[in-house]
C-alpha cells in the first residue's frame, strides 16, 4: 500500500468520516486522506516522517477513526503514533485500525525490542487488518494478538490509468522477476544459467555474491522517482514473471507483483508463501513453485517449451481473469465494513461505560 502526498489531494473530498494514511485506486470519494509531506513513490527525507507523526497525533484529536500503514517509511510513523496513542485514554482520541502486512520477527535483542514495540502498539489499536487468512493466524500465533482483534481482507491488483495509458506494448523476449520485500533471487539466478538464450530482467536493489551469468540483467538498483514508471514497463513488456519469494516467511509479500502480472495477461511463476493458495490456484491461474532452483527450472522448461504455448496462454489467461477479480474497490469495501465494526464496537463500548456512570451517580 501507498501513502498519500499533496498532489494526489487535489481530486479528493474532505467530507468522510475516516481519514487514512492509506491511499490506492477506490478510495477517492470514499475516505479523506491525510496530507503527507513527500510523494507515494520515491525516495524522501527520513526526518519528513516525523511531520507525518505530528500529523497523525493531531488528527487523533478530533477524528473517529483513523487508518493507519501497517508499514510504511523508515521511522514508522503510523506505528509510532500508535505507540504514543496508547497512553491516552480511548474517549479523547481516535479509534484506529491498523492495515496491511505485518512484520517478520527478528531474534535476539532486536526481536525483544520489536516483541515490546508490538505490545505498546496493541494498546492502542482497535482492530488489525491483514490480507489473507494465514497472515492472520501467524500474525497472532507470533505476536500475542487477539483474533478478535484482526480482520481479513484479500489484496488487490494495483495498476493505474497512468500505468496502462496507451496500447499494450508488444511482448518482448524477457523473463521479469521484480520487488525487493522478501525475494530470494539466487535460486531464480541458477535457474537462469541453464537458459542462456533466455534474457532475464531482475528489477531489485539485490546483488549477488558471485558473478551473474551473461543473460541476467539487474536493473533500478537505487530507488528514484522514475523506477515503478520503468518497472511497470519491464512488466507489460515482459514474457513471463518470476515472484521468487524467500521460503520461510511469517508474513505474506509479493501479492501486488504476481496479480499485476496475471492482470496484464503474464504467464506467472510465484513461490510458494502466506496468503499466495486465497488469490492463486497452481497451474490453474499461474504456477506456483517451492522456491528451489529446481523449482524454476520445471516451471520455465513448461513456460518456454514451444509445444506448450498454447496451455501456456490459456493459463495466462485464466490468471487474467482471476486477478481482475482483486479490485481496490474490493478491498476498499471490505476495510469499510471493518471500520464500522470497530465504531460499533466503540459506540456500545462508550454506551455501556456511561450507563454504568449514571448508575453510579443515580
Amino acid at each position: 500500500m501507498s501513502s498519500i502526498s499533496a498532489s494526489d489531494l487535489r481530486a479528493e473530498t474532505r467530507t468522510h468520516a475516516f481519514l487514512s494514511t492509506l491511499w490506492f485506486p477506490g478510495w477517492e470519494d470514499r475516505v479523506r486522506a491525510l496530507e503527507l509531506p513527500y510523494r507515494r513513490s520515491g525516495p524522501h527525507a527520513p526526518y519528513k516522517e516525523l511531520i507525518t507523526l505530528a500529523r497523525i497525533l493531531r488528527s487523533a484529536r478530533h477524528e473517529r477513526l483513523l487508518m493507519l500503514n501497517s508499514s510504511s517509511g523508515v521511522i514508522y510513523p503510523d506505528l509510532l503514533a500508535c505507540m504514543i496513542l496508547g497512553f491516552v485514554p480511548r474517549r479523547y482520541r481516535a479509534a484506529l485500525m491498523l492495515v496491511g502486512e505485518m512484520w517478520e520477527p527478528n531474534t535476539g535483542l532486536r526481536g525483544f525490542v520489536e516483541r515490546l514495540v508490538v505490545r505498546l502498539v496493541d494498546r492502542a489499536v482497535d482492530r488489525y487488518v491483514v490480507y489473507s487468512q494465514d497472515d492472520k493466524q501467524s500474525f497472532c500465533a507470533l505476536w500475542g494478538i487477539d483474533p478478535d482483534k484482526v480482520g481479513i481482507a484479500l489484496c488487490y491488483y494495483h495498476l493505474s490509468a497512468r500505468d496502462l495509458e496507451g496500447p499494450p506494448p508488444p511482448n518482448g523476449e524477457h523473463i521479469f522477476a521484480g520487488g525487493d520485500s522478501g525475494r530470494d533471487y539466487a535460486p531464480l539466478v541458477e535457474a537462469a544459467r541453464l537458459f542462456p538464450d533466455t534474457r532475464f530482467i531482475l528489477a531489485t536493489a539485490w546483488t549477488s555474491s558471485k558473478p551473474v551469468p551473461p543473460n541476467v540483467d539487474i536493473v533500478l538498483a537505487k530507488r528514484t522517482h522514475t523506477s515503478h514508471a520503468e518497472f511497470i514497463r519491464l512488466l507489460r513488456t515482459a514474457r513471463a514473471t518470476v515472484v521468487p519469494l524467500q521460503q520461510g516467511m511469517k508474513r505474506s509479500v509479493g501479492q501486488q507483483t504476481y496479480l499485476n502480472s496475471m492482470y496484464l495477461g503474464k504467464p506467472t511463476v510465484v513461490a510458494r508463501g502466506l496468503g499466495i493458495s486465497h488469490h492463486v490456484e497452481d497451474r490453474e491461474h499461474a504456477l506456483v513453485v517451492d522456491g528451489t532452483t529446481s523449482g524454476y527450472v520445471g516451471a520455465l522448461t513448461w513456460l518456454l517449451d514451444p509445444q506448450k504455448q498454447q496451455d501456456v496462454a490459456a493459463m495466462a489467461e485464466r490468471g487474467r481473469v482471476k486477478a481482475a477479480s482483486f479490485t481496490s474497490d474490493r478491498l476498499a469495501g471490505e476495510l469499510f465494513r471493518q471500520a464500522e465494526l470497530v465504531l460499533r464496537k466503540r459506540s456500545l463500548s462508550e454506551g455501556g461505560a456511561q450507563e454504568s456512570a449514571d448508575r453510579a451517580t443515580g
